[in-house]
């Protein structure tokens, strides 16, 4: 059904609810971010639906269902309006800060890593059991990635209940089988009642899904070839079984397919696979020193970790590109190498006193004691990206201001810009036309102010965005500038390598 929405951004429902902004729409309904007016800071979603015809049935069934239930990965309903003169009625439920599973696999092209896949399947069964547990059991019928959320730690919450049915033991007949075409099991396209083994199909369609990169949701002839070197081999017959035509092919319940994956799992040790590839560095004898860029956090909090990143990223798409933290203190090495799990490869650099690891054609250094770079500037990279910090130890100003590619994450607010110029008095570094100071969520006045204080350089703003291994975005296109300039500059540019300090 398509309709025209009665809401819009600055409308206020039921006397509470101010509306936002739309965040989702599909033929049947519009989901949109509201603020509680009450409840000052605190941020709903709210579900439109029109017509009191059986799209009404269907929401009230909804609202039926999630106000019953109480779990960690499903939204919670708190409020719901009745339908108004023209048909139109609203449900208000826990609004889920992220992407869908959609949007994350269009952030991330190609086939997502393998255990993410295997815990992303975990966190899936988890709902499925609670709710094939009800009484009686609730059949939730659409399980595809539009309809999975997740967060920024990538934990999951599964929307969207508009077709999901209490499953009735001897039921003989059911109203609608409805379902997405690709995620539907084949016998949601017959007549009869939908078993719990339904979902059992829209789980394989979805692992089968993120394990093809989006484009296989069917067990196709030779799929085991190419799942092999994506996914652990005891996923692969996990995943075809999910996938059988007749539900009685499948799994006896969905406590049976936990325990399988669980056992993939226990015997899949990210760590012991790390050990087993170990790969150099892209030594090339001969080769030019890198073009080192820094990034100077002018203060904590500012984002420059976050901001090298993203640099990182850009630039790998250039040449054989390096990060290295600089920050003797800091756990991000350790926590970005726990996060990439199994996808990591150690490096084996000869002579280096420090450890590195590499994920998608970055390798990720830590420099060994005092900060020693030893192997890093021997190791043929096109690019070496500094995480500075904010500069404390390791001779971070110095390398900063010999770099080639200085960037100096400082406030973007228009009243910290006084506070960025005292930071430059203090740390006596004189502005040189190479430098690049980037604001984050700065506006307009923010930059031609700072640019008029500073004289030399760049300012520029760096727009938010919230992964910094996005490789497409606004992000990417302001360090994209960052790099021309200093491309322009190459010829002025005096000396290559920070090493020889």
């Amino acid at each position: 059904m398509n309709y025209q929405s009665k809401l819009k951004a600055g409308q206020v429902l039921g006397e509470r609810y101010l509306i936002k902004r739309l965040i989702g729409s599909g033929g049947m309904s519009c989901v949109y971010l509201a603020e509680d007016l009450r409840l000052p800071g605190k941020r709903w979603a709210v579900k439109e639906n029109a017509g009191i015809g059986p799209e009404y049935d269907d929401m009230a069934k909804e609202a039926e269902l999630l106000v019953k239930l109480s779990h960690a990965r499903l939204p919670r309903v708190v409020d719901y309006c009745l339908p108004d003169a023209d048909g139109y009625c609203y449900l208000i439920m826990d609004y889920i800060d992220g992407v869908t599973l959609t949007q994350y696999m269009q952030q991330h092209p190609g086939p997502l890593p393998g255990r993410l896949i295997l815990d992303l399947a975990r966190q899936l069964l988890e709902v499925l059991l609670y709710l094939h547990a009800q009484q009686p059991p609730i059949v939730y019928r659409d399980l595809k990635p539009a309809n999975v959320m997740l967060s920024e730690s990538l934990s999951l919450t599964l929307i969207d209940f508009g077709i999901a049915r209490s499953y009735a033991q001897g039921s003989l007949r059911e109203t609608v089988n409805l379902g997405t075409a690709g995620f539907a099991a084949p016998e949601q396209y017959e007549a009869g009642p939908c078993l719990p083994a339904v979902d059992q199909y829209g789980l394989g369609a979805v692992l089968l899904y993120m394990a093809t990169g989006g484009h296989e949701t069917r067990w196709r002839s030779g799929m085991e070839a190419r799942l092999r070197p994506v996914v652990d081999h005891g996923l692969i017959p996990v995943i075809r079984r999910l996938l059988r035509v007749h539900p009685d092919d499948r799994y006896p319940d969905a406590a049976a397919v936990l325990e399988a994956v669980e056992q993939v799992r226990s015997h899949s040790d990210p760590h012991g696979a790390r050990q087993k590839m170990r790969i150099q560095p892209p030594h090339r004898s001969g080769q030019q020193p890198p073009t080192v860029a820094a990034v100077l956090g002018a203060a904590p909090g500012l984002g420059a970790t976050h901001t090298s990143l993203a640099l990182s990223v850009y630039l790998s798409g250039l040449g054989p590109t390096a990060w290295v933290d600089m920050n003797l203190e800091s756990p991000v090495h350790e926590r970005l190498q726990q996060m990439f799990g199994e996808e990591t490869e150690l490096l084996s650099p000869a002579g280096s006193e420090g450890a590195a690891f590499s994920w998608q054609n970055i390798h990720f250094w830590r420099p060994g004691a005092e900060g020693s770079l030893t192997g890093v500037h021997e190791a043929g990279y096109t690019y070496v990206v500094l995480d500075l910090g904010t500069g404390e130890g390791s001779g971070g100003l110095q390398l900063f201001a010999a770099s080639e590619l200085p960037l100096l994450v400082a406030s973007g607010a228009d009243w910290r810009l006084e506070e960025t110029l005292r930071w430059l008095r203090r740390c006596g570094l004189a502005p040189q036309p190479k430098w690049n100071i980037g604001l984050p969520l700065a506006g307009p006045l923010a930059q031609k102010l700072l640019q008029e204080h500073i004289g030399l350089g760049r300012v520029l703003e760096l727009p938010f965005q919230r992964d910094p291994f996005q490789r497409k975005g606004k992000l990417a296109g302001a360090l994209r500038s960052v790099v021309s300039g200093a491309s322009e500059m190459n010829a002025e540019a005096v000396g290559r390598g920070f090493f020889k300090i």
